[in-house]
């Protein structure tokens, strides 16, 4: 079964969240489950709340019932307006459900990912008040705690299922591990993986030995035109990211999330998460 967790705030485009999450739908056994978090009584910033409430307040058992009831209603609508997007997307089965709970939204969303057992949690890059989600450290956290891959889905995505999926690499141990992760996840969508390894420092003699090592693993996917591999001389990190997304069409970016941070040692520590967002592509954080 395919389960998909969608945090959502109730933000201008969280439908466009909600739509990213069913076009990866592919299959009839599919269920979609939105949840929203509440504070837990305590001062929390504009962005964590509902439209329509004013943050000055303090949280008492009147005003957090009243963030209940728009919740409660901003909920009935999304929930509606998911619902159809499903029923439209060919796959008529497929569950949508939704729920709103109480507490610290960091632990609530790994407590959640462990009772739902999700195949692949989607959520946005900003919340209300257009104040970055992700580059908040509890998004940080919730990336390298979490067991499960996270989809970060850009304000301006144009919700096109995943297609040409860059996996970038610094030839881990983990890539063949995780790139099969990536065609297990989208296994009745027609995506092709590039994996791209960036070479901005140039001074590893190894790296076309390490690539034709990983291509041997793929001999296949590779036949089927499913995987191709690359490496990119790069003396402008910006311009050769930006350029091999529009040349290979890229809607999908890929990436080992490390513990220690979230692109360790990806491009020898000289390109960062920073970098990704410059691009408004979702981006897929699987963890290592």
């Amino acid at each position: 079964m395919l389960r998909i967790l969608i945090p959502v705030d109730f933000s201008d485009y969280t439908k466009n969240v909600c739509k990213y999450a069913v076009s990866l739908i592919n299959t009839d056994n599919t269920e979609l489950h939105l949840f929203h978090i509440l504070p837990d009584g305590v001062m929390v910033p504009d962005s964590s709340f509902p439209a329509g409430i004013d943050s000055d307040a303090f949280l008492n058992a009147e005003y957090m019932e009243q963030l209940r009831s728009v919740a409660d209603k901003n909920m009935t609508e999304l929930l509606n307006f998911t619902k159809t997007m499903a029923q439209n997307s060919g796959f008529k089965n497929t569950t949508v459900s939704s729920g709103i709970i109480s507490g610290d939204a960091e632990w609530e969303i790994m407590n959640i990912c462990d009772k739902f057992i999700p195949k692949v949690l989607v959520m946005g890059t900003k919340g209300l008040g257009n104040k970055g989600f992700m580059q908040g450290s509890m998004a940080r956290n919730i990336m390298k705690k979490v067991h499960i891959p996270v989809i970060a889905v850009p304000e301006t995505c144009s919700c096109s299922k995943p297609g040409n999926i860059m996996y970038t690499t610094n030839f881990s141990e983990m890539d063949y591990m995780k790139i099969r992760l990536l065609f297990t996840l989208f296994r009745n969508l027609d995506i092709k993986i590039f994996v791209t390894h960036f070479d901005i420092n140039k001074n590893d003699n190894t790296l076309n030995k390490k690539i034709d090592d990983l291509q041997e693993s793929f001999q296949d996917e590779r036949s089927k035109g499913k995987i191709f591999f690359n490496i990119i001389d790069s003396n402008d990190k910006d311009i050769s990211l930006r350029t091999f997304c529009e040349e290979y069409e890229i809607d999908l970016i890929s990436f080992i999330s490390y513990k220690s941070t979230i692109f360790h040692n990806l491009f020898s520590n000289e390109i960062h998460k920073k970098d990704f967002f410059k691009l408004s592509l979702p981006m897929l954080a699987l963890h290592e």
